[in-house]
């Protein structure tokens, strides 16, 4: 089983290497993917959240061939790549995960009903309080500019974003759900909605913290991949 990362608004892969350091018996190689975003446009409209989508399935396509099993993880902003990817690989490709990881967000139903649809006023006071960057980036001003920067474009494509709608016959077939007790991005009203993007879940686990709640307990989050993968595996033999 192949594993595909994703990360949050901002972030490249380098913060979820901590998954690579686990000796995994189900899932044989991980994929961190960063967006290419020097390659981007942005105009803030619509299209520019599917580049994202998009390039994270050219990313898919090419380190895998078709039939392989794999799962896909993201969090944040990368859970809905994630689900994009995975509907896209699945309805475009006829080439489905065998399950999809959600980490930190709410379902991309909340997005129709309002949930993201504003910028931050104040970036810089937004990711201070979400956490996750790491010390030596706030440490050094041009890294954090360059953050800066791509976190922006990041999140006016996240408030472009438009869900792909589904009939219920082609949502995705199985989910995870992971998220920190107190993430002040997960609104707790739009928990229910995630059945309108997966048929079935796996496991709906919370961990004790914020956003980055995966920072001081990043030692149970590969395990439970692990699990799933196992599980999943088991069940499409």
């Amino acid at each position: 089983m192949k594993l595909f990362c994703f990360p949050h608004a901002g972030g490249f892969s380098l913060y979820y290497g901590f998954l690579q350091k686990y000796e995994y018996r189900n899932i044989d190689r991980i994929f961190l993917f960063d967006y290419p975003r020097n390659s981007f446009k942005f105009s803030g409209a619509p299209t520019d959240f599917k580049q994202y989508t998009d390039a994270a399935v050219d990313y898919i396509r090419t380190n895998k061939a078709k039939g392989d099993p794999y799962m896909l993880f993201g969090h944040s902003m990368g859970a809905f790549i994630a689900c994009e990817a995975a509907l896209a690989m699945q309805n475009d490709f006829g080439d489905s995960p065998a399950g999809v990881v959600v980490s930190g967000q709410n379902p991309p139903y909340a997005v129709t009903q309002g949930k993201l649809r504003e910028m931050p006023k104040d970036l810089y006071a937004f990711a201070k309080e979400l956490g996750g960057v790491p010390q030596k980036i706030l440490d050094n001003k041009k890294m954090c500019e360059r953050l800066y920067r791509f976190a922006e474009a990041d999140m006016k494509a996240v408030a472009a974003y438009q869900p792909t709608k589904t009939t219920p016959e082609k949502r995705l077939k199985c989910g995870m759900l992971l998220q920190g007790s107190d993430d002040m991005i997960v609104d707790p009203k739009f928990h229910n909605d995630w059945d309108k993007t997966f048929q079935n879940i796996f496991m709906d686990k919370v961990f004790d913290g914020g956003h980055f709640y995966f920072n001081n307990q990043s030692e149970q989050i590969a395990p439970l991949l692990d699990q799933y993968a196992g599980a999943m595996s088991r069940e499409a033999h």
